[in-house]
């Protein structure tokens, strides 16, 4: 279906641990005007490296400034796949474009499902694994400032933040 058909000014895109980058890519299709970019792990071997490549991040920052569009992101301060030098390196990139937020690691969900437990090992999943459903939380509150970004950069009134605090 076609964006013409579905109405609105664009969609948005959210990118998650390893297609964390992606919905910044992905703002080369016109009609992406809502990345969010969560804790994006990629690349592995490179704590300070984007997962994009010269020409697309000159391409991306061009389209960025030129449409005045906003990159939400998230990330806990202790997350060891996604550390504050790669939120540097997306900030030296979209300039204040860039609203990169940090949350404490010790609010992450201490009880996170057996593969963040035993394989990631540690705060990582901001809004999926380590989100804590509890009103007023900080994982909460960030996952309501994203549907909140979505709903004012598609122009929707409502971003359906009362089904999600029932």
């Amino acid at each position: 279906m076609a964006l013409s058909e579905c109405g609105g000014p664009g969609v948005g895109a959210i990118g998650l641990c390893f297609t964390g980058n992606f919905a910044l890519t992905m703002t080369l299709e016109p009609a992406v005007i809502a990345p969010v970019v969560n804790h994006p792990s990629l690349p592995l071997d490179d704590p300070a490296g984007l997962e994009i490549g010269d020409e697309d991040a000159a391409m991306v920052r061009e389209r960025i400034e030129r449409d005045g569009l906003k990159v939400l992101a998230y990330r806990f301060d202790n997350d060891r796949w996604c550390t504050g030098r790669r939120f540097a390196a997306y900030r030296a990139l979209l300039g204040d474009a860039f609203d990169g937020r940090v949350l404490p690691g010790e609010t992450a969900n201490p009880e996170p499902p057996p593969f963040f437990r035993d394989f990631v090992g540690g705060p990582h999943s901001v809004v999926t694994a380590h989100l804590v459903d509890r009103q007023g939380h900080p994982t909460l509150r960030a996952r309501d400032e994203i549907l909140a970004f979505l709903a004012e950069r598609l122009g929707r009134d409502d971003p359906g933040a009362a089904a999600w605090n029932k």
